[in-house]
């Protein structure tokens, strides 16, 4: 488990007590309860989206490079390493 998953699951036990603790009606005790819940549901689409959009560009930067090799290869006639000739 990650330290964002700890943080997030720390902000989340402790919202859920304080609202649960409060002096407030039931219904506004919901009221709460779901709103809470909607940003946490929001905070979390954000970070996937941010790790989605991270490994996209992993992927890109690592095709780029295996285009470059395989250009470098051509070039060069070989398909070994130089290493091994």
């Amino acid at each position: 488990m990650s330290t964002v998953d700890k943080l997030l699951i720390g902000v989340a036990a402790g919202a859920i007590l304080g609202v649960l603790y409060a002096p407030d009606k039931g219904s506004v005790t919901r009221r709460k309860l779901s709103r809470i819940g909607n940003d946490l549901r929001d905070k979390f689409n954000e970070i996937t989206e941010t790790i989605n959009d991270k490994i996209d560009s992993f992927k890109e930067d690592a095709g780029d490079l295996a285009y470059e090799q395989v250009d470098l290869l051509e070039t060069e006639g070989s398909v070994q390493p130089r290493s091994w000739q």
